[in-house]
């Protein structure tokens, strides 16, 4: 099944979000992101098998996706903003004997019954909406009791780090987005997802959160169990996160539980 695409105004943010977007993903490893979650959270592919699995937000290379598809997961489903993707996914992860349902739709929304899922996933996402913590509550609210979820948002920048990102920031308002992307398409100049360009020149929304902001969420979910855990992709790159320029908390990325029916939280 693949849902309806939404009619999203031409100038919406959500519009705006899937047409960078389109640009970007393409040119991410599909096997380096595997590997760097898998590691980050310690864990072997065997961890998704016979789960029911929701992917908020799952991008043009939908990695997560296919990560659950070749673990075995019992089901996987995931949203996102572009129709496009969901197609192009849907064929991959049938060569997986996997048959997903792909919703076209926005994360604040999901469109999914409550305690549908064993595991949720959000990687890189809820930071680029205009209600993170929305975003946060509609994973609880489609996560069976005992189930767990998967956060990865943006955390607060050292010094140097900000000022870079408020440099692109304005940027992105001088300069016309047909230009920039013509020259990072013909050199290569920034183009991996993870250090690219025209995402922090150009997404519409970009949010960056302290870990106590993510924590009380969470805690205000209703979550417990709560762990922040080490980026294996960025604590293999000590100069970017250094105090003084990215940080050592870069990003933030948290597993958490949804507490038993009638147990104590």
């Amino acid at each position: 099944m693949i849902g309806d695409a939404p009619s999203f105004a031409e100038s919406s943010i959500e519009t705006r979000t899937s047409r960078l977007y389109e640009d970007i993903h393409p040119f991410e490893d599909v096997e380096a992101s595997i590997e760097n979650y898998l590691k980050t959270l310690g864990v072997s592919p065997a961890r998704f098998s016979g789960l029911d699995v929701l992917d908020c937000g799952f991008g043009g290379t939908g990695w997560a996706s296919e990560l659950f598809a070749r673990s075995g997961a019992r089901m996987v489903a995931g949203v996102d903003l572009n129709r496009k993707w969901a197609l192009r996914l849907r064929d991959r992860l049938r060569g997986y004997g996997c048959d997903p349902v792909l919703a076209t739709g926005d994360v604040l929304n999901l469109p999914f019954t409550a305690g549908r899922f064993d595991y949720v996933h959000s990687f890189g996402v809820m930071h680029h909406t205009t209600d993170w913590k929305r975003g946060v509550a509609e994973m609880v609210r489609v996560l069976k009791p005992g189930g767990s979820l998967f956060l990865m948002v943006y955390g607060k920048f050292g010094f140097v780090g900000e000022a870079i990102r408020r440099g692109y920031r304005l940027a992105g308002r001088l300069v016309p987005y047909c230009l920039a992307a013509k020259i990072v398409k013909a050199t290569g100049f920034m183009r991996r997802p993870d250090l690219s360009i025209l995402d922090a020149m150009y997404v519409p929304i970009e949010e960056h959160l302290s870990r106590t902001e993510v924590l009380n969420q969470l805690i205000a979910c209703g979550m417990t169990e709560i762990v922040f855990r080490t980026s294996y992709k960025w604590c293999n790159r000590p100069i970017w996160t250094h105090p003084l320029l990215f940080g050592p908390e870069l990003n933030h990325n948290v597993s958490a539980r949804k507490p038993n029916e009638g147990s104590a939280s």
